[in-house]
């Protein structure tokens, strides 16, 4: 059984970043995808599988098919409450609006900010591509859509995979399924 004392005791045991992780994953809601929160972590999933084992180890998160959840109701509210509304707002925005880049005050030719990561450091050409494959389309034919060569296509899916911190197309296609 859960109590609300044995609860944050197990979050206090737990190292900083795993908190900050599911700080994060709370704003997702109780049941989350990995590749969800590496992209609101703006960080590769596998930078994200210590963090994922201790929350795993202790309990608090457990794995449900290919989803995450938080291992109690508790567990979430607890989490979730520790983390403030204001960081919470902007994550629930962040995560509804993952292929926006808002032009900002000082912000490149482009409209991206210097340094921006995820979604938001992507260019218009390299957003269209990763929404088609999204749709499960191949190179050459997102070529042929494009106006490009499949070369062109490749070099623009390597830029992207680098920029997101990914490494395959199978992750970008679910990023990009997910965002939709």
């Amino acid at each position: 059984m859960h109590s609300q004392n044995s609860v944050a005791a197990r979050l206090a045991a737990l190292s900083s970043p795993t908190r900050r992780m599911l700080q994060v994953a709370s704003a997702i809601g109780p049941r989350f995808g990995v590749l969800e929160l590496a992209r609101l972590m703006r960080c590769g999933t596998a930078q994200l599988l210590p963090a994922l084992d201790e929350a795993i180890d202790s309990g608090l998160l457990v794995s449900v098919d290919d989803r995450l959840v938080f291992g109690h109701d508790l567990v979430h509210a607890a989490v979730a409450a520790s983390l403030c509304r204001p960081a919470a707002t902007a994550l629930r925005a962040e995560l509804a609006t993952p292929w926006a880049t808002p032009a900002t005050p000082g912000a490149g030719h482009d409209g991206r900010p210097a340094g921006a990561a995820g979604w938001a450091s992507l260019t218009e050409q390299e957003l269209r591509i990763a929404r088609l494959v999204g749709r499960a389309l191949t190179n050459q034919q997102i070529a042929t859509r494009i106006g490009r060569s499949r070369h062109t296509v490749n070099y623009h899916l390597r830029r992207i995979f680098h920029k997101l911190g990914i490494v395959s197309r199978v992750e970008l296609a679910s990023l990009a399924r997910a965002a939709r």
